[in-house]
């Protein structure tokens, strides 16, 4: 096949992905994860055994291995994407994938259906060969609001039957080899007050004021959490991302909510900021019984730590020809890791494209991403 028709075969793969709308939430997965399923069973490889995990209404993840009776490559990625919200700021559809100057725009482009649809097309080269190790893809629904998909798919045993040495997740970076980045904490704590008029603040409780009072301790958690460094990661990070209260220029406030953003090294973990966040409450409640907070975990996501020496780290920086470095983001790979396979991270795009308006991701580096994933087939399976 030339390289010209592979090009387009792979992009129109990729076109395909993208037309599907899988904004979370709602998600509706199921019918992007019924073509990738179609897809793999058409190619009739040796040993393979493709299903669908549904773990709600319209909501599935697909989970496919290939032959072979040890330990081999495991291609994962997910098949969600963030909302559009504004429409009519694209340039095109954001749904109806485009090809303008070497570049493939669509929603979910570089984030990340051009990543798995580059490794849908390097599994193809599978295709009427005898597989040694076992090769595995996992599709995922629900990476954008914490994982949901894979961490159903995870409590309900649906990894058991993937056996891999290694694991590569496609999200974008610039086909950069990623071997290490924080974990993320989401939290939201509402301080209880109680509503008065505001010509005679004493009666009643200032709800914003006792988030100030706590926005004070917050600062002595962050400088104590910043003494610990890790040699990729930096230090560990809290942020006030987001507040909420009041309802009235003359009236006290009588709740008021505040959002914090935390990433994680893996030398703290999160156990330990969110117990440092609940100590400040009840050090401040037990000072002053007028001050009342409870905390509510909204998300949280482990740190990935593969060591630089690690067989997969080496195979992929030979592969790209890429130093392997640390990420400012997320990602599924610690999840996969934990499960015994030691994950990185390698896709096409940018995360500077993700979540944009005219999201993007490079024609090259799709072209890039499959032929690397081709190669560790190749390498590691067959």
């Amino acid at each position: 096949m030339c390289g010209t028709q592979m090009q387009m075969e792979l992009l129109e793969l990729a076109s395909s992905l993208i037309s599907f709308n899988t904004v979370t939430p709602p998600g509706n997965e199921e019918p992007c994860a019924r073509f990738i399923k179609d897809y793999l069973d058409d190619l009739h490889i040796q040993g393979a055994e493709v299903d669908l995990h549904n773990f709600a209404k319209d909501r599935s993840n697909v989970v496919a291995t290939f032959g072979g009776s040890s330990a081999g490559l495991l291609l994962a990625g997910h098949m969600d994407v963030v909302p559009v919200n504004d429409e009519g700021a694209w340039t095109s559809p954001p749904f109806q994938a485009k090809v303008r100057e070497a570049r493939l725009y669509g929603r979910g482009s570089a984030d990340m259906k051009s990543g798995l649809a580059a490794m849908l097309a390097a599994i193809s080269s599978a295709k009427g060969r005898r597989l040694k190790r076992t090769l595995s893809l996992v599709a995922t629904a629900g990476e954008e609001v914490g994982y949901d998909g894979l961490i159903a798919l995870v409590d309900d045993k649906g990894m058991k039957r993937v056996k891999a040495r290694y694991g590569v997740v496609g999200e974008p970076t610039e086909m950069k080899v990623v071997r290490a980045h924080r974990g993320g904490i989401s939290v939201r704590i509402t301080f209880e007050g109680r509503s008065a008029h505001a010509g005679d603040p004493s009666l009643g409780i200032n709800s914003i004021e006792n988030c100030t009072l706590f926005m004070k301790h917050l600062d002595v958690l962050r400088k104590r959490l910043a003494k610990t460094k890790d040699p990729d990661l930096g230090h560990t990070i809290v942020t006030p991302t987001m507040i909420n209260g009041g309802s009235k220029s003359n009236v006290i406030p009588g709740s008021c909510e505040l959002t914090l953003d935390s990433r994680v090294i893996p030398e703290i973990g999160s156990k330990t900021v969110i117990d440092g966040l609940n100590s400040a409450i009840a050090d401040l409640s037990s000072r002053d019984e007028r001050f009342k907070a409870r905390l509510e975990v909204l998300y949280q996501a482990s740190a990935l730590s593969v060591p630089r020496e690690a067989e997969v780290v080496k195979i992929t920086e030979s592969l790209t020809g890429s130093r392997s470095a640390a990420a400012p983001y997320c990602t599924e790979a610690p999840i996969y890791s934990e499960q015994g396979t030691p994950t990185v991270v390698l896709g096409p795009g940018s995360v500077k494209q993700a979540h944009i308006v005219d999201e993007y991701a490079p024609v090259e580096q799709i072209e890039r991403a499959e032929a690397v994933y081709r190669q560790m087939i190749e390498k590691l399976c067959l």
